[in-house]
């Protein structure tokens, strides 16, 4: 099975179970939208990794006059996502990998990302990235929440995935939950540490990038071009 149908399989109540499996999980959305600079009016934004739509929602509370583009390489996300937005008539809809998206150069001022970066290998970040800078206006914002942490970095990582796992019981998660996400995340998660994915933002082209909020390795990056 491929990452766009592992995501197809567990579309049908995926609020629900993302906001049981991923602790801070509100916090890690609201983070994407509160920490953007002040004064800060997007009229063209790029949901990277939109799922169901749930960072496009809180955004469009903020910018409702902004036009949407969301992008998910799963047919059935992107199909709720057409159905919950669908009196919205600012929207489009992208079906693709990250790898594979491509844009005008200088065309967004927000790429915004809710906890899909980790889909990609170290390298396919650093790929994406300085996609994501060029499709950017100059000022232009990208604001990411995610898990910052290497798999090869112990005894870190393993500190990590104990405290995951006793908070996302504590939310509800089952051991078969549980069994699911681990195996999930030993095949398609990616996670990188945030020293590296700040480098990696520099080299990219971005002017400056910085951790808004963290918790646990659990955090948001914000870069702006």
């Amino acid at each position: 099975m491929n990452i766009a149908k592992e995501f197809d399989s567990i579309s049908e109540g995926y609020t629900g179970k993302i906001t049981r499996w991923v602790p801070y999980y509100h916090n890690l959305m609201e983070a994407i939208v509160h920490n953007l600079p002040a004064g800060f009016q997007p009229t063209r934004i790029l949901d990277l990794g939109c799922g169901n739509g749930n960072t496009t929602a809180l955004l469009l509370t903020r910018f409702p006059h902004a036009h949407y583009t969301l992008l998910d390489a799963s047919p059935e996300m992107i199909r709720e996502s057409r159905e919950r937005f669908s009196e919205n008539a600012q929207f489009s809809f992208v079906e693709a990998y990250f790898q594979e998206a491509d844009f005008p150069e200088h065309h967004f001022d927000l790429v915004a990302g809710g906890l899909s970066v980790h889909h990609l290998k170290g390298h396919e970040k650093q790929a994406v990235f300085g996609n994501i800078c060029r499709w950017l206006r100059p000022g232009a914002c990208f604001s990411f929440s995610d898990l910052f942490v290497n798999k090869a970095d112990e005894p870190l990582h393993s500190r990590v995935i104990e405290g995951w796992k006793r908070d996302a019981f504590a939310l509800g998660t089952t051991e078969a939950d549980w069994n699911w996400i681990m195996d999930h995340y030993q095949q398609y998660d990616h996670p990188d540490s945030f020293s590296d994915q700040l480098q990696w933002l520099e080299n990219a082209g971005f002017t400056e990038a910085s951790v808004t909020w963290s918790l646990e390795s659990w955090g948001n990056i914000l870069a702006r071009k």
